[in-house]
């Protein structure tokens, strides 16, 4: 998809959002988590199944989605989501789909915005499930990175796993500032824990933020 100039999906933005929950979150501990317990955790918006819509005076068909919408309704937000789908990973992403509306501030009656909105939100998703820096740890620690692996590890749908994948390796992770470096030490050592699970640590593992660390130590000696 081309888009204009003044029009363009904020990566940047989306990744940092994702980014302060994974860190500031203190009911992510692990993954695959309870994303409406996150929900709760960060917003005043109730997840409500498609089934009780009518609660809320609400006609189902028109939603125009068959996976979750995020309403507000006379002032308080609610996010619907269809409880009948079999897959629980399609329906971890859809929610963190909306969530990811809500955290980036998407003005959701701007239908100009529409493809963009989506394009954003999908990205908030997957850094959400599928974090690239616990991804770039595990390759440190010597793990082939492929469909099957993020499916198992991250317990997230075949399509989001090819999707992540192709567009993690289109991103040049050599060049990060001081603060995405930060960022990047902080949810790998959040998520020490999990990251052990699949690859524990060897003896001889090579840390480049630390060693970089500790030259700038040396540096102050002099």
């Amino acid at each position: 998809m081309i888009y204009s100039d003044c029009l363009k999906p904020d990566f940047k933005k989306a990744l940092e959002k994702a980014n302060d929950v994974l860190v500031s979150s203190i009911v992510i501990e692990t993954f695959p988590f309870s994303i409406k317990k996150v929900i709760k955790e960060k917003t005043n918006i109730a997840c409500r199944s498609y089934l009780k819509a009518g609660m809320y005076g609400i006609d189902i068909k028109t939603f125009g989605s068959q996976d979750a919408i995020y309403q507000n309704l006379e002032g308080k937000g609610i996010i619907f989501y269809n409880e009948e789908i079999s897959s629980k990973e399609r329906q971890r992403f859809s929610l963190n789909h909306e969530f990811g509306h809500i955290q980036l501030n998407h003005d959701l009656d701007n239908k100009n915005m529409y493809g963009i909105y989506e394009v954003e939100t999908n990205f908030f998703a997957a850094q959400m499930l599928m974090p690239e820096q616990i991804i770039n740890e595990l390759i440190n620690r010597g793990k082939q990175i492929t469909v099957e692996n993020l499916m198992s590890w991250f317990k997230v749908s075949k399509t989001a796993a090819k999707k992540r994948l192709d567009t993690l390796r289109k991103i040049d992770f050599s060049h990060r500032s001081y603060d995405e470096r930060v960022i990047d030490e902080s949810i790998v050592l959040k998520y020490q824990t999990f990251i052990d699970s699949i690859a524990p640590k060897r003896v001889d593992y090579y840390d480049p933020y630390m060693e970089e660390e500790l030259q700038h130590e040396r540096d102050s000696w002099y």
